[in-house]
């Protein structure tokens, strides 16, 4: 598990909380500055100028570092996904999208289909057997839709920790074969990993 990154004296502080406090901080010096009898304020306005970039620098810092981690540890988490589990979320996923998720038979499983879905008469399956392949070229999305015909299904998605090389995706423009890449994996399988822990909270 990869942790977030972040300055030893910023690691209890979020980054809210640092724009909070310079907006805050701000504001006051502001208001001291404006008092008429303040024989100092330009150099407060100064001071205030100061303190307020400099919180929004660590505040941007700190919201970086953050975001990296956060990545890192999604990507770590859906690298060691055993494929089984993979295809039980994509199946929760798509009954929360009010798809209705049919069993594979053992003919689509050797094919390499792991979930297959259909909603308003018309069927997604997905390929998972491959997910950690790191390119699909065109022999692997000519598969897939090969496949996607025998089994009946209107379209085929590549379930894919990898990218498509160019052959592939120009491929994939005149046929139903779509991909389901790093990406959309990220949000898709981190969101339902997020809404799991809640759920057990």
């Amino acid at each position: 598990m990869t942790n977030t990154i972040s300055a030893p004296l910023l690691s209890r502080v979020k980054p809210w909380q640092l724009v909070g406090l310079g907006l805050s901080g701000w504001c006051t010096l502001y208001s001291f500055a404006l008092l008429p009898w303040s024989v100092y304020s330009a150099m407060i306005c100064n001071i205030q100028g100061g303190c307020f970039a400099a919180t929004m620098t660590l505040a941007s810092v700190e919201a970086s570092r953050y975001g990296m981690g956060t990545t890192t540890h999604s990507m770590s988490w859906i690298n060691a996904m055993p494929t089984d589990l993979l295809n039980q979320t994509l199946a929760q996923i798509m009954q929360e999208q009010e798809y209705f998720v049919e069993s594979c038979t053992f003919a689509e499983k050797e094919m390499g289909f792991g979930v297959r879905v259909v909603k308003s008469g018309r069927t997604l399956v997905f390929e998972t057997s491959r997910w950690h392949e790191p390119i699909i070229n065109l022999a692997h999305i000519h598969a897939a839709e090969e496949n996607r015909k025998k089994v009946l299904a209107d379209i085929a998605y590549i379930v894919s920790l990898g990218l498509p090389d160019e052959e592939a995706k120009a491929f994939a423009q005149t046929h139903p074969v779509r991909f389901l890449g790093r990406r959309e994996l990220m949000v898709q399988l981190a969101t339902e990993q997020a809404a799991a822990k809640t759920t057990t909270a």
